[in-house]
């Protein structure tokens, strides 16, 4: 077979397995109820016959062209038998591969970290806790930042920018736009003006571009309840900006991959296209 035979072939089994897989997702990740469904279909059914008739017109049509795709459905409305069985064949595979992608995945690493108060006494087997807890962590995103930078949280004191005062040199230095957004305007509480000094000081530092994002509650006793801190990476977790919360609490989060920060830029993007961020004078 010539290379460019090889190749073609290699395209249609890849175009196949993706078919597979994204069928796959349609049923819900069932494979047994994708296998059942996979079976009863027939070389002379028309095209348009092979999604299950259950099934709504939106998930119909991605079904469809994921098949046409493959090959599988063809233009003129017919199915290519010849591609409809290697289909079938890939299908009945799958969850043999399935099986051997998990068994070729690494043993998960765990991720949760927790804080605790200064002077509780831990246990030998947890005595470096403190020195992966949330502060260290905030600090680490803080110190990854390297084209943007996002502190998030529905409680601010300046205690908590002291905190991170240090972490957001980086940002500073590099001139690095710099977003702070989640506090509400409460007369009960100085959450917003914590944040918006802490966006004059940065700015009064040499920050290049500072944003206030105050929230609006679209109920009387909503809150913007994420606590992020993200620079290249990040760190999601329960704790709020604020000295008790970076270290005087019991508290727990995840550190964030760069994928998950990009996706939080992005919800962050649509929340403020909702209304309920707006930018805050300070």
């Amino acid at each position: 077979m010539s290379a460019t035979g090889a190749i073609a072939v290699g395209g249609e089994a890849q175009r196949l397995v993706r078919c597979a897989y994204g069928a796959l997702d349609l049923f819900g990740g069932r494979t047994d109820a994708l296998l059942s469904w996979s079976q009863g279909l027939g070389g002379e059914q028309c095209a348009g016959t092979l999604p299950p008739s259950w099934w709504a017109g939106a998930t119909a049509d991605a079904l469809l062209a994921s098949l046409g795709d493959a090959g599988v459905a063809i233009r003129d409305g017919n199915v290519d038998r010849y591609r409809l069985a290697q289909f079938q064949q890939v299908v009945e595979l799958l969850p043999h591969f399935q099986a051997e992608e998990r068994a070729r995945r690494p043993a998960p690493r765990p991720r949760v970290v927790f804080t605790v108060p200064p002077g509780v006494a831990l246990p030998e087997r947890a005595r470096d806790l403190a020195h992966r807890g949330l502060a260290a962590r905030i600090l680490g995103a803080l110190a990854s930042a390297d084209e943007r930078t996002l502190l998030a949280s529905p409680f601010w004191s300046d205690a908590g920018a002291e905190v991170l005062w240090d972490g957001l040199a980086r940002s500073v230095e590099l001139a690095l736009p710099i977003t702070l957004a989640g506090a509400r305007q409460d007369a009960d509480r100085d959450d917003l003006s914590a944040m918006r000094r802490l966006a004059r000081r940065l700015s009064a530092a040499g920050a290049r571009e500072v944003t206030a994002l105050r929230y609006v509650p679209p109920k009387p006793f909503s809150q913007f309840h994420g606590k992020l801190v993200c620079g290249r990476v990040g760190y999601l977790g329960s704790a709020n900006l604020t000295g008790s919360g970076l270290g005087e609490h019991v508290e727990a989060g995840m550190p964030l991959a760069e994928v998950d920060v990009q996706q939080v830029w992005t919800l962050l993007g649509v929340v403020r296209e909702a209304g309920v961020l707006v930018e805050e004078p300070f």
